[in-house]
């Protein structure tokens, strides 16, 4: 019989880095900038995450040992014992977050590091100013549109209401633009073919050292790595 431990070992939570890259940041994402910008969406979520279960770990690493802490009653022990045993049966559980959320934050900080690199060779600067933000905002949309014509083309081979309402809000200028695309029926088979031809120049992201995550996320501490005996 296998123990449980070594077929949870095989067992990955969350995203693996295909689906990181691929559909989220690149799908979710579109243009180099909405990548970027998806990527810092994804990093923030795994910041604030990283710091709860970080702070949660550490509580109950405290729980643990105190509730080991010899007491003067017989039944007060045992009933510590109980405890103690849960506390570090949630210990593993939070360890294992804590594993699958700081492999995830390094692979979308390597991404928006990598991505902010490419932004930058393009002559883009950084801390972005109002008016690129702009500019690279309404580009994205334009491409998120076309995109969203694409799919109701090859799957209902009409426009989905919700894309004619995002493009009848798209200000004037690029709605014109996007319309020429999406509206001219002799050039359904030419937006199609873009969009499952389209590939954006996204980089390979960054590597990272794993040790430097405490500092990156501001963390004075972080749980214990060392296997939890349960007893």
């Amino acid at each position: 019989m296998i123990a449980l431990n070594l077929l949870l070992a095989d067992h990955q939570e969350f995203h693996s880095d295909l689906q990181m890259d691929a559909f989220i940041t690149l799908r979710s994402g579109g243009t180099l900038y909405g990548c970027y910008k998806q990527a810092l969406r994804e990093l923030h979520r795994r910041t604030q995450g990283l710091r709860d279960l970080y702070s949660r770990s550490a509580l109950a690493e405290i729980d643990a040992d105190e509730l080991t802490a010899e007491a003067p009653c017989q039944f007060e022990r045992r009933r510590n014992r109980i405890k103690a045993a849960e506390k570090r049966l949630a210990l593993q559980e939070f360890q294992r977050a804590v594993f699958d959320t700081e492999r995830e934050f390094l692979r979308f900080y390597g991404q928006a590091v990598a991505i902010r690199e490419a932004l930058a060779a393009q002559g883009i600067a950084f801390p972005l100013d109002a008016e690129t933000r702009d500019r690279l905002d309404r580009e994205m949309w334009e491409h998120k549109i076309k995109c969203m014509a694409a799919v109701d083309f090859i799957a209902h081979g009409r426009l989905n209401v919700n894309t004619v309402e995002l493009l009848q809000a798209l200000p004037a200028q690029i709605r014109r633009r996007v319309a020429e695309h999406v509206l001219d029926a002799s050039r359904h088979a030419e937006l199609i073919d873009w969009f499952l031809s389209y590939e954006p120049d996204m980089p390979a992201p960054a590597k990272i050292n794993a040790g430097d995550l405490p500092r990156l996320i501001g963390c004075e501490f972080t749980p214990s790595s060392a296997p939890v005996a349960i007893f």
